[in-house]
């Protein structure tokens, strides 16, 4: 593994106590990625793989040595305030970016020189006079056809955006459980953009009108889990209003509520026993009146 290291990153460096150059040069500064200048994503790092690399095996006359996790916290801390590298992670996975290192520079897409200068002189020489070139000329010739060095990404990370926006989320999201199946579920929506917004307002809804039911005394469904709401694409569930919950009550409460019996009975036979309600009066004085005249 080859790597370059430019004089600002050794002026930065100098004066610091051997466990932060060290941490720098053994821990950080051999897995960077040449294009974007981070540490972290191809490869992971953490604190413990940056003291594993700097442990000194007991030897001869030489004593073993380990550094702790603390140890090397405090390290990447003076690291970062002296301007070699910016913490570029939230929490779930260490990801660093080197700030001063050159970008770009790999071994592959270094200029290729030393198969012009093993050339036997006397083909050279030949070569020169039947081309007509200057010596100087097939050295530039060379290196115009040589591979050129890749440029850096100047898009920004989509793993970075990608832990961001996870980030963000598991802070929203009421029900803690299961974080890493979570991770998994979230990487695998392949985010756009606009997809995080539209996930954080439905989520922001429906967490509104679970404290809004729960206050009224209403049941409530419990949250699912992270990994699950993030599979089944819960966000684009609609949430019922309670307008339309107290009317879909009250026609539920009026065609349940028990009628009184007579209620049926009484309607229909009403008015047949009003019209018949004069013919059922017994005049008493008329039949009085008969009766003393016989």
């Amino acid at each position: 593994m080859d790597f370059l290291i430019n004089d600002k990153e050794l002026a930065a460096l100098c004066g610091m106590p051997h466990l932060q150059q060290l941490a720098y040069l053994r821990g950080i500064r051999p897995y960077m990625d040449v294009k974007t200048g981070l540490v972290g994503i191809k490869r992971g790092i953490s604190y413990q793989s940056i003291a594993e690399q700097l442990y000194i095996e007991p030897h001869q006359g030489i004593k073993s040595e380990s550094y702790s996790r603390m140890q090397i916290r405090r390290a990447l801390s003076a690291l970062g305030r002296a301007g070699l590298i910016t913490p570029q992670s939230e929490g779930l996975k260490l990801i660093l970016r080197c700030e001063l290192a050159t970008m770009g520079y790999s071994v592959q897409n270094k200029l290729d020189l030393n198969q012009t200068q093993q050339l036997d002189p006397a083909k050279n020489q030949q070569r020169l006079i039947n081309t007509g070139l200057s010596k100087t000329d097939p050295l530039k010739a060379g290196i115009d056809k040589s591979p050129k060095a890749d440029t850096p990404l100047k898009e920004d990370n989509y793993y970075i955006f990608l832990l961001s926006q996870f980030e963000k989320f598991w802070d929203l999201y009421p029900l803690k459980k299961s974080k890493q199946k979570a991770w998994e579920a979230f990487q695998a929506l392949n985010l756009t953009p606009e997809l995080p917004i539209q996930i954080y307002s439905a989520l922001q809804q429906q967490i509104q009108f679970y404290q809004q039911q729960h206050s009224q005394g209403q049941w409530v469904a419990a949250w699912k889990y992270p990994a699950n709401w993030l599979a089944q694409h819960c966000w684009k569930d609609e949430i019922q209003s309670d307008t339309c919950q107290e009317t879909n009550n009250a026609v539920h409460e009026t065609n349940y509520k028990k009628q009184p019996i007579r209620d049926s009975f009484w309607e229909s036979c009403k008015s047949g026993i009003e019209e018949e309600a004069d013919d059922n009066i017994i005049d008493l004085s008329a039949y009085r009146g008969k009766s003393q005249a016989h």
